[in-house]
């Protein structure tokens, strides 16, 4: 583990490199069904082993490659490989030395961007104008990565807390998006699946980006006085001043966008519930009152453990999925939410996780807001399509889906009076 934890920023770019290389030699070796795609039918398409799952995913991937490079094929797959080779000699020499340290994180920092507008492209033809919206999520992120250091420290939560609010009003906006258009059945269950599943890897890696970018940013050395002046006289005058005169306006407009954390806490403090309402110790009767031997802790195992009951029920209820022999495209809704299901478990566990480091270690607090939120978006969000919408496509029935969001409630309420 501590190996990992020594060599992290190496092995991102070899995991980097590697996708990229595979990609190539997908894209090479299927040149002809991109750039001259044939679509099939989906009622044709069944799936009778894990392979034939495997078959599907590249199908899907070659007819979405297929909007986009359907020419000059070879030539991209080329670059992919290329790119994936730039990986692995940046890797290589951060293992050699730290002198390139500062262009590498730069590198990273420019892929990682462009990951993700790359990642706004893809989901645009799913998600149509709202996919903008997570375009400024990403701009946001890369924002707060390049200026986390400038803005206030006390005020990390909310800074934080502003960023969910943009992604869920990015994932709000597009879920309506997309429900739409599988009612006008625009879209199938499938290529729903398929841009998620791509989606996730993409912002993935563009998010390990982003943490090489700041890891190597903190393991930087500062340049000495005498390298400083060394470099201004090298530099011409021309572009001295081009360069001072860029970083005054960022500066200027850093200083501007940076004040407003701080406006939003006075806001917030000035028009308090607890200054509007004076609520005394004494005002509260006792039956209301709940035992002192009681702890926040206990309230969130006692309420996680329930989600995490529920969840694995679902989950359970629909294992009847893999015991079919073959299994119709067509139905792949069903599997859908089977994954969906499963990747809800595996947030709720990590919710419990974090709980448990926050008790007994005292850290862990950011991945369980992350965590809580997480959920709150998405049981919200499937609330709002059963209840305004009419659509019933939540992973839940309406009356477990409600209890959820009692149990989650409570836990959301106790993270966000934290003090951390």
């Amino acid at each position: 583990m501590n190996w990992i934890k020594n060599h992290f920023e190496i092995l991102i770019g070899y995991l980097l490199g590697i996708m990229s290389i595979i990609l190539g030699i997908f894209v090479i070796v299927n040149h002809k069904q991109i750039s001259h795609f044939k679509d099939v039918d989906i009622n044709k398409m069944h799936m009778y082993s894990f392979f034939d799952f495997i078959n599907i995913y590249a199908f899907e991937l070659i007819k979405l490659l297929s909007h986009y490079i359907n020419q000059f094929t070879i030539v991209f797959g080329v670059l992919f490989i290329v790119i994936g080779g730039a990986f692995f000699y940046v890797s290589r020499k951060l293992r050699q030395t730290t002198l390139y340290d500062k262009t590498i994180a730069q590198v990273y920092l420019l892929f990682g961007g462009l990951l993700y507008i790359v990642t706004s492209i893809l989901i645009f033809e799913m998600y149509g104008f709202y996919a903008l919206l997570y375009l400024f999520f990403f701009v946001s992120v890369v924002y707060y990565t390049l200026n986390r250091k400038r803005l206030n420290v006390h005020f990390r939560k909310l800074h934080i807390n502003i960023l969910i609010f943009i992604y869920a009003l990015a994932y709000f906006m597009t879920q309506l998006a997309v429900y739409d258009n599988l009612n006008k059945e625009k879209v199938t269950p499938l290529d729903v699946m398929t841009i998620n599943f791509f989606f996730i890897v993409l912002v993935l890696l563009a998010t390990l980006c982003l943490v090489n970018y700041v890891f190597l940013k903190r393991t930087l050395v500062k340049v000495s006085d005498q390298m400083k002046r060394s470099e201004k006289k090298r530099d011409s005058k021309i572009s001295r001043m081009i360069r001072e005169n860029t970083n005054i306006t960022i500066n200027r407009l850093s200083e501007e966008t940076l004040k407003f954390d701080e406006k939003i806490v006075l806001m917030m403090q000035k028009f308090s519930l607890r200054k509007l309402i004076n609520l005394q110790d004494d005002d509260i009767p006792s039956w209301f009152k709940y035992p002192r031997w009681i702890k926040a802790f206990h309230i969130e195992l006692i309420l996680s453990a329930l989600l995490f009951i529920i969840t694995v029920i679902e989950l359970n209820n629909r294992n009847v999925l893999f015991e079919a022999t073959k299994f119709n495209v067509v139905k792949m809704q069903y599997f859908y939410e089977w994954i969906n299901l499963l990747g809800l478990l595996v947030i709720i566990v990590m919710y419990i996780y974090f709980t448990l480091m926050i008790h007994f270690k005292s850290r862990g607090y950011y991945g369980q807001l992350f965590t809580i939120s997480f959920l709150m978006i998405k049981v919200i969000v499937s609330f709002y399509l059963m209840l305004f919408k009419g659509i019933n496509l939540s992973l839940f029935i309406p009356p477990i889906l409600i209890l959820l969001l009692l149990i989650q409630l409570p836990l959301y309420m106790i993270h966000l009076q934290r003090r951390y």
